[in-house]
């Protein structure tokens, strides 16, 4: 199991948190890589993140994004807590071994709560990705957005891409990372920047999940009734900065990383 994430110095701590709940979940972690899209992280913090990662025996490999492309895309995003590493997902397929064919890519600001097996095991062959929906929760004026800004047909699905099973050899071969970039750069004024751009690029070509896998902060109250196997604080508002609900399910796995003593592990 390929996993892939991107991380700053500021969400160095979160990724930690977020690595511990997939690490204490995951039943064969023997089968776990872990790849971290690298957004200037200290010295420092990478030391504290392979100490978190050290104690179920697993290292992680540091990519180096190219950050020539990345400067020349879109910062006009009026959502203030979405910065410049949201675009190094575009770039993974660039960043990674030609033999890796599949990858699930996740956020910094989730919990992991089950096996991600499952997840893992979802076929893709016919798809790009597979990605939770969140159009359903979305009201008639952010609809209107979607048709208008996004080009997306009526009642199109929106995904969320802070979780998504990416098909690499797929993603390869229909050249997304271009299709994706050049969507960007004549369309400067995207409000979620890359994630319209995937659903823009994609609307066809991905797979729903079950929205278990892609709990967002916008699915609790629409949704009671699931039971998440990933959490994801895709707010502005976090727990660490508010008192939102799960909030216990952070600091509890925050304890259990170590995180604060990981220097001396």
């Amino acid at each position: 199991m390929i996993i892939t994430t991107a991380s700053n110095d500021q969400y160095a701590q979160h990724l930690g948190v977020m690595l511990t709940s997939l690490l204490e979940n995951t039943k064969n972690i023997e089968l776990i890589k872990i790849f971290v899209i690298d957004g200037d992280i200290s010295t420092t913090n990478k030391t504290k993140l392979n100490n978190v990662v050290g104690r179920f025996t697993k290292e992680i490999t540091f990519l180096t994004p190219n950050n020539e492309i990345f400067s020349k895309l879109p910062m006009n995003s009026t959502i203030d807590h979405i910065t410049k590493e949201t675009y190094f997902r575009v770039g993974l397929s660039k960043l990674l071994d030609k033999n890796i064919k599949k990858v699930l890519y996740l956020d910094c600001d989730l919990i992991v709560k089950e096996d991600i097996s499952e997840l893992w095991n979802t076929n893709i062959k016919k798809y790009v990705l597979a990605a939770v929906d969140e159009s359903c929760l979305f009201y008639s004026h952010n609809k209107e957005r979607l048709k208008k800004t996004l080009g997306l047909p009526k009642d199109s699905p929106y995904f969320n891409a802070g979780v998504m099973l990416l098909n690499i050899e797929k993603w390869r071969e229909t050249k997304t990372s271009n299709r994706i970039v050049n969507y960007l750069q004549t369309h400067p004024k995207l409000k979620y920047m890359d994630q319209d751009a995937l659903n823009a690029v994609l609307h066809k070509e991905w797979l729903p999940l079950d929205y278990k896998w892609n709990y967002t902060t916008y699915h609790w109250d629409a949704l009671p009734l699931v039971q998440p196997a990933i959490i994801h604080f895709s707010g502005r508002y976090k727990p660490w900065n508010s008192t939102i609900r799960y909030k216990d399910e952070y600091f509890k796995y925050l304890k259990s990383s170590k995180w604060n003593a990981s220097e001396e592990l």
